[in-house]
């Protein structure tokens, strides 16, 4: 357990956030870019393209490293959890909200009305989504960044946020494939 801290304690957090920073910028900095251009084609464009990163994520994460970490030890799970962090802590906040914004923004062009059922079904999944990315997944990645950064550096509790977060990327994934069957009913006006 203290070789398990002393790695911690060697891992450059000030480059790890350098790194993080622009995952958290730059889909925000498009998105801004592209509304003031008032393009529709560049909006739905980012939209498709920011939640199928989002949607793709959630499925390497709630997926294949749940798979992969289950099968790992403590401390490997650490070091996983370790290059983790910046994906999770600034990309996947950054990426969520900017599809949820691009997709706001396409009701009107699209001539959704927000009383349709469809979009109030998708209202209420992309709530919950929201919810849980923002009341859970992201508090997790904030604690686990902490402890590593400031705290005890507790592998075990470093390893157990990971894990709530990987099990809930996949719920997430989940509720992104029933928005995904929406999208495409609002795309091709067929219905359900």
């Amino acid at each position: 357990m203290q070789e398990d801290i002393q790695n911690f304690q060697n891992v450059d957090w000030k480059k790890i956030f350098v790194r993080g920073l622009p995952m958290l910028i730059v889909p925000v900095a498009i998105l801004i870019l592209i509304i003031l251009a008032k393009s529709f084609y560049f909006l739905e464009y980012f939209h498709v393209a920011s939640g199928s990163a989002w949607t793709g994520m959630d499925l390497v994460m709630g997926i294949f490293f749940g798979y992969i970490m289950a099968g790992l030890s403590p401390k490997q799970r650490g070091e996983v959890a370790i290059r983790l962090t910046p994906v999770m802590l600034f990309f996947m906040p950054s990426i969520a909200t900017t599809t949820i914004t691009a997709g706001l923004y396409l009701i009107r062009p699209l001539g959704i009305s927000i009383f349709n059922p469809y979009f109030i079904a998708v209202g209420v999944i992309v709530i919950v989504m929201m919810i849980q990315g923002f009341g859970i997944f992201l508090p997790n990645e904030l604690r686990v960044y902490l402890e590593i950064v400031y705290g005890s550096r507790d592998v075990g509790k470093i390893v157990r946020l990971t894990m709530m977060n990987l099990r809930l990327s996949l719920i997430q994934l989940i509720l992104q494939i029933v928005l995904i069957l929406f999208m495409a009913h609002f795309a091709t006006g067929v219905p359900l």
